[in-house]
């Protein structure tokens, strides 16, 4: 009898269905070899599935309870061999990208401590921008996508996009903050950050554009536009005299008001042939400068000169404090007769230390440092020109942190 009439004999449903053993052990055979699944068998014979598995259990053959494949000849096993042999390999480098990632932590945190960022996702902020620069030189190489180089960064390519997006709306920003800045800076080209921010915030609120003082720092120092402060010294005080030399009255006052207290110093300007000398009298409440003279010598006339323009300016009421260095021009005849005309009270530094003249010397370094009078000028009568101009931005425009960021003229005015 043909196996087709053996299967057809089979698949017929109204024989009975007696199954020799050598047909079972046939079947389990045929499942041995892999060439077959159980249910392929089944349509093939008209068998159930449930009659196989019964089979397998009564000739004890549980290898062949689920369906395997079989392997047949010696390029299989090669085959397989070599799969084996990559997963291995595909674990170590899980292994060793796990390991990686561990070192790259453990560099980030040492580096985040030492370069004095807050903790390490401040640190890893900076992965977008080097993402930024990455992804063009990728793509004029022509080594990968954008979804790949983002890949490699642990980004997905949407971070790319938003991150360019925030970046160019930053640019627009920061374009219109170093506009402002550069703006204000016409009359004052070494003002602070701080001061900065605070002149520049009606600007900021007309414009719609969010700038703090920390983004405005960053800003200005990302286009290297931050100030650098100079450190100079040149002696102006001669304390070795035989004048007199008054105490000190301000050591421990309270001051409350304009016109209460005025501090007098003199300070160098550099001119082509030499130094010219600026003597300046500053009201210690208001910060205002009252007086000013510039000679090309050290001589009296200069102090004389801008201790008259305050008188004239302030017109101050009898009681009011000079105080001053114990220089030879403050404590020379002349002009201690010129303040004990006006009845002004004398004070002078005791230890001749710049600390007990603190006001005067720093609003020396302003007019230096932040109104360019530490360059080289051409000539007296042009360093003269360029300290009047500083002097009436300083007073009229430049905001003081100690004075809750308003000028001098502002408060000198509405108290005095």
């Amino acid at each position: 009898m043909s196996t087709q009439k053996v299967v057809d004999m089979y698949k017929n449903e109204f024989v009975t269905r007696r199954y020799s053993e050598g047909f079972k052990l046939k079947i389990l055979t045929e499942l041995s070899t892999g060439k077959y699944s159980k249910s392929e068998l089944s349509r093939l014979y008209g068998l159930r599935t449930s009659t196989i598995n019964n089979w397998i259990k009564k000739y004890e053959r549980s290898d062949l309870m689920n369906t395997r494949i079989m392997i047949e000849n010696q390029d299989e096993i090669s085959r397989i061999k070599a799969l084996q042999k990559e997963i291995e390999q595909l674990k170590k480098a899980l292994i060793k990208k796990d390991l990686e990632q561990l070192a790259n932590d453990s560099f980030l945190e040492v580096a985040a401590e030492k370069l004095g960022y807050k903790n390490v996702a401040e640190l890893k902020k900076l992965k977008h921008k080097a993402l930024m620069k990455t992804i063009p030189k990728a793509a004029d190489k022509g080594i990968a996508s954008v979804a790949e180089t983002c890949a490699c960064f642990n980004l997905k390519r949407d971070a790319y996009y938003k991150y360019l997006r925030r970046s160019k709306k930053r640019e627009s920003v920061a374009s219109r903050v170093i506009d402002l800045v550069k703006e204000e800076r016409k009359d004052q080209p070494r003002v602070g950050t701080r001061k900065l921010h605070e002149a520049l915030l009606p600007c900021f609120m007309a414009d719609n554009i969010k700038v703090g003082r920390d983004y405005l720092f960053d800003i200005l120092r990302e286009h290297d536009m931050l100030v650098r402060r100079k450190k100079a010294y040149c002696k102006t005080t001669n304390s070795y005299h035989r004048f007199h030399k008054y105490s000190n009255l301000i050591k421990d006052l309270s001051i409350t008001r304009p016109n209460q207290v005025w501090a007098s110093d003199i300070t160098y300007i550099r001119t082509v042939k030499g130094f010219c000398y600026l003597a300046l009298i500053t009201d210690v409440f208001s910060r205002k400068i009252l007086g000013y003279d510039i000679s090309d010598s050290l001589e009296l006339a200069g102090c004389l000169r801008a201790l008259k323009m305050a008188i004239g300016h302030a017109r101050p009421a009898p009681g009011l404090i000079h105080h001053s260095d114990r220089g030879l021009q403050y404590c020379s005849n002349q002009y201690v007769e010129q303040l004990q005309k006006h009845k002004i009270l004398i004070s002078m530094t005791e230890e001749n230390h710049c600390y007990e003249n603190a006001l005067a010397e720093r609003v020396n370094g302003i007019l230096k440092d932040e109104f360019y009078l530490d360059q080289c000028f051409f000539s007296t009568p042009h360093a003269c020109m360029a300290a009047r101009n500083a002097i009436k931005i300083y007073n009229s425009k430049r905001l003081h942190l100690s004075l809750g960021f308003k000028t001098p003229d502002t408060v000198f005015y509405n108290v005095a």
